[in-house]
């Protein structure tokens, strides 16, 4: 039988390689418009933002119930969002489930949790967006000032109860048990700063980028901050798309229509979306490479799945998940 890390670094590569090749085009456009510190410093930028949504998404599955170690943490997360990059949008959910298994990580679990991170995503750079909207541009806040009305919606979903009855509601008709440990207002509050943070490093570098194809510092700054935020998290919310393709570019593009021309705006909407699709690469076959052995991946066949790490706090809906 092949090893199942084999298996997951096979998968890794050749999702990683038609990652790659789709957006070719721009990368090999970025190297021939930007110096190459300017490219450094904005794939920098991107790992780091990386960094910060792993810790983000830890910070979630411990208010869960069920916190992992940085390690399996990594590899499950980052090599999970590969799936963004495939037609459809339950494949990062799906893969995150299958690779949670060998930690143990209950199903439902990590189906909770994956749901719970979207929103948190999406709800994060709708808030940064909003903040922001006014220095947008007129022509953004003409077509996209339907945003705002997405932040109460997201904000209500949330809400720890409401969000456990609607998750509990859907895990009964799956004929899966409902929740032990509901999320928290803690944790979701620190999620939630956690997130505003990788949007605003993933703004600084669609700025970079800007200010290195000659646009002016001051107002770039927040229109690639804002234009990002709400570009990126509309396409997370877009249903169908992968890694938000074209929505995501498409809003960018009038952020920043204020201070470069149609022209260099889509490239660096197209070059943004190259430098994560190199950085996700990146990232994902480090932490395959980082975990601890091939038999690290297997779950022994003794072991029962779906059992949480750490024991529940008390009956179904009556717990919080430990301090985040």
């Amino acid at each position: 039988m092949v090893p199942l890390k084999a298996v997951v670094v096979a998968i890794v590569v050749a999702v990683a390689a038609y990652a790659v090749h789709r957006n070719w085009d721009a990368l090999v456009r970025g190297f021939e418009e930007l110096p190459l510190w300017v490219l450094a410093v904005a794939f920098g930028l991107t790992v780091l933002a990386q960094g910060v949504a792993l810790l983000m998404w830890r910070v979630v599955l411990a208010d869960l119930g069920t916190p992992l170690p940085l390690v399996p943490a990594a590899r499950i997360f980052y090599v999970s969002q590969l799936g963004k990059y495939l037609p459809g949008s339950l494949w990062t959910i799906l893969g995150q489930m299958e690779l949670a298994r060998a930690e143990r990580v209950p199903r439902r679990t990590s189906l909770t949790q994956g749901v719970l991170v979207l929103a948190i995503a999406v709800g994060a750079g709708v808030m940064v967006s909003v903040l922001l909207m006014p220095f947008l541009g007129q022509e953004t806040l003409a077509r996209y000032w339907w945003a705002v009305l997405l932040l109460p919606l997201i904000l209500v979903m949330l809400h720890p109860p409401v969000f456990g009855r609607v998750v509990d509601t859907g895990l009964g008709l799956v004929g899966r048990e409902p929740l032990e440990v509901l999320p928290t207002w803690r944790g979701i509050g620190k999620a939630l700063a956690l997130q505003s943070l990788v949007w605003l490093l993933l703004g600084l570098q669609i700025w970079v980028v800007v200010v290195g194809l000659g646009g002016d510092p001051l107002p770039s700054l927040l229109a690639s901050v804002g234009g990002y935020a709400l570009g990126f998290s509309l396409g997370m919310a877009a249903i169908g798309l992968p890694a938000g393709a074209g929505l995501r570019e498409a809003v960018l593009v009038v952020a920043l229509s204020g201070v470069l021309s149609p022209g260099l705006a889509l490239l660096v909407a197209l070059l943004a979306r190259g430098i994560a699709v190199l950085a996700d690469v990146v990232v994902a076959l480090v932490a395959v490479f980082l975990t601890r052995r091939a038999g690290d991946l297997p779950t022994p066949a003794n072991e029962p799945l779906g059992r949480p790490l750490c024991p529940p706090h008390g009956p179904p809906h009556h717990s919080s998940g430990p301090p985040a």
